[in-house]
């Protein structure tokens, strides 16, 4: 069954073209109106947002976990704070990027 995000009550009216697509289970708009160039010229002169809620999201926890993330994500995951989020791209075990986003350093031993 696919769901709303929490934007999508706000988003719902704007899609004049009703384009919704299934994204891991939620509605995600795949185009908001005739032509593209409108959204287009959004994200570049003005502002745009993209509801990434059904984005994956992974709990990393235990006594290794900083060495892990360490490992993994291209910056010093021991210098990061609790509570601090880091933007950070992650990479395979050949150091090649494989793809970006946030960490969340929750308490001593888990992201």
């Amino acid at each position: 069954m696919t769901l709303g995000t929490a934007f999508h009550p706000r988003t719902l009216p704007r899609n004049q073209k009703l384009a919704w697509e299934d994204w891991s289970g939620y509605f995600a708009a795949s185009v908001y109106a005739d032509y593209h160039d409108i959204e287009y010229s959004a994200i570049r002169d003005q502002v745009a947002a993209i509801d990434v809620s059904p984005l994956y999201k992974y709990v990393v926890s235990g006594r290794d976990a900083m060495r892990l993330v360490d490992r993994v994500i291209a910056r010093d995951a021991t210098r990061q704070q609790i509570g601090q989020v880091y933007y950070a791209v992650w990479c395979d075990e050949r150091g090649k990027v494989v793809d970006d986003g946030t960490i969340t350093r929750f308490d001593a031993s888990s992201y």
